[in-house]
């Protein structure tokens, strides 16, 4: 029996990014990436929505012999077994796709009349029966960086990321999702959702939500900048580091370090969108996901973006230490 596995295989849309040809995109003019034509039925007296996808091939970079290859996958048309489903209240549209009523997504923007057009997402959930949605504050820090669309017409059917320019030059690393994660890596001696992850550095935090987290824990922070923090926490006193921080599109190369006392810890991650042009130059050393798989795995499928880490493991084990 053959194994593989598709890596990252991304359905959003980026303002920077790669085709399947290798070939580089505008920042300003964006790349969405489909699974092939649709047929999009709305059927509006039902509220259901029903998608037919036509007989398409897909590009991957395809590990197969110990070697990368450029290669392409066919698949066969298929008709979505469960259909959506959608309500319209007021001026906002309401969608449980494949049919899961226990996940609701809420937009605004377009036309609940026509349906048909760009939706925006509205980060909302319901408990107890009642609508609980961002505060306005928050939502507009987002947005700044990135937006949820849906996209609704007679040939689509999806939901993408749209990550805006000012996502792609933020640098104030020390006001980000990574370091509130890392707080609480330290505060449980473990980290957090069990594997560390340097792109949560690009990840924008207001600055409120990292000093609500200082004034939680307890945390008292010495000297700050946007790639350095000294803090004193659990009666200790810490130096985290941003040592490298090199970002080209949705490529990076970022490394840490966290220091206490004569202890120190650092990690380092990459993070490469695969291309036609680079598929022959990958190797499987350091690719995250892969490693436990090599023992039955002969061939591995790569779509998208893809990380290497150095050290991951060491890394949480050393920061449980300090």
């Amino acid at each position: 029996m053959r194994y593989f596995i598709c890596l990252l295989v991304s359905a959003a849309v980026f303002y920077a990014c790669s085709s399947d040809d290798g070939s580089s995109v505008n920042e300003n003019e964006g790349y969405s990436e489909n699974s092939g034509f649709q047929y999009v039925n709305v059927d509006k007296d039902n509220h259901v929505i029903m998608i037919r996808t036509e007989a398409t091939t897909k590009a991957y970079c395809v590990l197969n012999k110990g070697a990368f290859t450029w290669s392409e996958l066919s698949y066969p048309s298929y008709d979505e077994m469960d259909p959506s489903i959608y309500e319209t209240r007021g001026d906002t549209l309401v969608v449980y796709f494949n049919g899961n009523t226990d996940d609701p997504h809420y937009y605004i923007g377009g036309s609940t009349e026509k349906i048909y057009g760009k939706w925006k997402k509205l980060e909302c959930g319901e408990y107890n029966g009642k609508l609980l949605c961002l505060d306005d504050d928050i939502r507009e820090f987002d947005e700044q960086y990135s937006e949820t669309i849906l996209t609704i017409s007679e040939n689509k059917f999806q939901e993408e990321v749209v990550y805006k320019p000012a996502y792609f030059k933020n640098d104030d690393y020390m006001n980000s999702m990574f370091v509130h994660y890392l707080y609480g890596s330290i505060q449980n001696g473990e980290i957090v959702g069990g594997t560390v992850s340097l792109k949560d550095l690009l990840e924008p935090a207001q600055e409120s939500y990292i000093k609500n987290d200082e004034e939680m824990l307890d945390i008292e922070v010495l000297e700050s900048s946007k790639t350095e923090k000294k803090f004193k926490m659990k009666d200790k006193e810490f130096v985290f580091k941003v040592t490298k921080a090199e970002r080209d599109s949705l490529d990076y190369t970022l490394a840490v370090s966290l220091t206490s006392g004569d202890k120190g810890c650092s990690y380092e991650e990459r993070q490469v969108n695969v291309t036609k042009d680079n598929c022959k130059d990958l190797t499987t050393d350091g690719l995250r996901n892969y490693d436990e798989e090599r023992d039955f795995q002969d061939s591995l499928y790569i779509r998208g973006t893809v990380v290497f880490a150095k050290g991951a493991r060491e890394f949480g084990e050393c920061l449980a230490g300090l």
